[in-house]
């Protein structure tokens, strides 16, 4: 649908990725608080690229957005605000492998 136009629906919300797995994102524009019935969260806009709990994903992703209240998250978006030109480009321009470990603890790494 042509973004101009009207549109209507709710925001994809990525689905959490199990423990011990990972999964493979792009941030796709800007970074928000928002308000869940479990509290606040960040939320990323993101393309998605691969994931445990999705059958099959095309080469060009899903775009839709992750929403956490995960320390990465939150340590991300406090890093991003100190305008470190290097995270700021990897933040725009690079894939980034998220992932959770047995403990539920989730972990943000630039693919370069």
């Amino acid at each position: 649908m042509n973004k101009d136009k009207f549109h209507f629906g709710a925001t994809s919300v990525m689905r959490e990725v199990p423990p011990g797995k990972s999964a493979v994102i792009q941030f796709n524009g800007a970074i928000d608080e928002v308000e869940t019935e479990w509290g606040v969260k960040m939320k990323y806009p993101i393309i998605l690229f691969s994931h445990p709990s999705y059958e099959s994903i095309s080469k060009e992703g899903i775009e839709t957005v992750w929403q956490s209240n995960s320390q990465a998250a939150w340590d991300l978006a406090k890093a991003l605000e100190q305008g470190i030109k290097e995270l700021s480009a990897a933040f725009k321009d690079n894939k980034w492998e998220l992932t959770r470990t047995e403990e539920g603890t989730y972990f943000l790494d630039v693919i370069l």
